[in-house]
C-alpha cells in the first residue's frame, strides 16, 4: 500500500508541477520541461525496486528507443492541430494515442541493443526538431484557476499509467515494459488540459520545444542502462538524472547565448 501511494503521490506532484509551469511560465519551457527524464523516470525506479536491476536496465534499452513512440504522439496531435485548428480536443487525443501504440507495438518486436537505440532516437529526435519548427511561439496571458476537476483529471489520467505499467512489467517483460514506460504519463495530461483550456496555438508551442527537451530522457535512459547493475538502484538513478541535467542546462544556455548573438 505504501508502494501504491508513493507512486500516485510523485506523478501526482509533477504534472501539477508542469501544468503550472505552462500557466504562470512559458509554454516553451513546459514543453522543455515536459521532455526531462520525469514520467520515465518514475516508471524505471519502479519497475527496478519491483523486477531488480538487470529487468529495469534491458527495460531502459527498449525505452529509449520507445521514446520515438513517445515523439509520435506529439507529432501526430500537432499535425491534426496544424491542420485542423478547430478540431474538438478527443480527435486529437485519439491520433496521438493511435500513434503511440502503433509506433510502439512495431517497436516492442525489434531487438535493440544500447547504443543501436541510442543512435536510432537521436535521430528521430533531430528530425522532429526540424518538423515541429513550423510551430509557433505563444504565452499563455491569462491563467485560469487551478480547479478541483481540472487537477483531478491531471493527475488520475499520469497516476493511472504509471500504476498499471509498473503493475504489469512482469507479465509483459522488458521489451514491452521498457516501450509502455516511454508513454509521457505527466506531459500528455498536461497538453490536453492546455488545449482544453486555452485552444490549439499554446499547444502547438509547447510541442514545438518537447525534441529538444526529449534529449535529456534519451541521455537518461542510456545512463540508467549503463551503470544500474554496477551502481545499484540509488546511486545509478542519481548519475543518470546528473548527466540529463546538464545536459538540458547546458543545451538552453548555449540555445540563449546563440539568440542573443543572432539578434
Amino acid at each position: 500500500m505504501t508502494l501504491f501511494l508513493t507512486k500516485i503521490i510523485v506523478t501526482v506532484a509533477i504534472v501539477l508541477g508542469l501544468s503550472v509551469i505552462a500557466e504562470r511560465v512559458s509554454p516553451r519551457w513546459a514543453g522543455l520541461l515536459g521532455g526531462y527524464p520525469l514520467s520515465v523516470a518514475i516508471v524505471l525506479i519502479f519497475i527496478g525496486y519491483q523486477e531488480g536491476n538487470v529487468f529495469a536496465a534491458q527495460s531502459a534499452v527498449h525505452t529509449l528507443a520507445g521514446l520515438t513512440a513517445n515523439l509520435s504522439i506529439f507529432a501526430a496531435y500537432g499535425l491534426v492541430l496544424s491542420l485542423r485548428p478547430n478540431i474538438h480536443w478527443f480527435w486529437t487525443v485519439v491520433a496521438g494515442l493511435a500513434a503511440f501504440f502503433s509506433v510502439g507495438i512495431v517497436l516492442s518486436t525489434i531487438d535493440f541493443n544500447l547504443f543501436g537505440a541510442f543512435i536510432f532516437m537521436c535521430t528521430i529526435i533531430t528530425l522532429c526538431i526540424f518538423g515541429f519548427k513550423r510551430f509557433a511561439e505563444i504565452k499563455i496571458t491569462q491563467a485560469v484557476r487551478l480547479s478541483f476537476r481540472v487537477a483531478f483529471i491531471r493527475a488520475a489520467s499520469a497516476s493511472f499509467v504509471v500504476l498499471v505499467i509498473t503493475g504489469l512489467a512482469e507479465q509483459l517483460g522488458p521489451e514491452m515494459a521498457g516501450v509502455l514506460a516511454s508513454f509521457p504519463a505527466t506531459v500528455f495530461p498536461m497538453i490536453v488540459i492546455v488545449h482544453v483550456t486555452y485552444g490549439a496555438a499554446p499547444v502547438l508551442a509547447t510541442i514545438k520545444h518537447f525534441p529538444i527537451g526529449l534529449g535529456a530522457t534519451t541521455i537518461f535512459c542510456l545512463v540508467f542502462s549503463l551503470y544500474l547493475t554496477e551502481q545499484g538502484l540509488f546511486i545509478g538513478t542519481l548519475i543518470s538524472f546528473a548527466v540529463a541535467t546538464v545536459y538540458l542546462v547546458g543545451f538552453t544556455l548555449a540555445q540563449q547565448r546563440l539568440r542573443k548573438m543572432t539578434s
